[in-house]
């Protein structure tokens, strides 16, 4: 009985872990196009123009977090901020993010890089 117990327990996770990954590749898809555009239409509007960029997340309630890209650009000589928000359920996102942005929000572009395989 035991072992049968166990090997539930172990598909059970094995199919959890299976489910957060499935979901996670959407996430990263979205974000991979999103920067994919964004960054082409910096670059043709923003040339000689001051800007920055990062990915933020935070948990927002329970077992909801949000991942934010937030663009930092000079106009008029004023800093200004577009950001682009995306709500998940907490078990789309790997659990050493999930860890980063549990109790505050947390920057986790350098996370979101190696993620995406692009400078972000």
């Amino acid at each position: 009985m035991i072992p049968v117990l166990v090997a539930a327990a172990v598909a059970a996770a094995g199919g959890a872990a299976y489910y957060v990954y499935k979901h996670w590749d959407e996430v990263k898809a979205f974000f991979s196009d999103f920067l994919t555009n964004l960054k082409a239409s910096i670059q043709k509007a923003m040339r000689g123009i001051a800007h920055a960029a990062v990915i933020v997340g935070e948990k927002i309630k329970d077992g909801i977090a949000q991942l934010k890209h937030k663009l930092f650009y000079k106009e008029e000589g004023k800093w200004m901020e577009e950001t682009t928000k995306r709500e998940v359920t907490e078990d789309e996102v790997p659990p050493y993010i999930r860890a980063k942005i549990a109790k505050q929000e947390a920057d986790i572009t350098q996370e979101m890089e190696l993620e995406l395989g692009m400078s972000i």
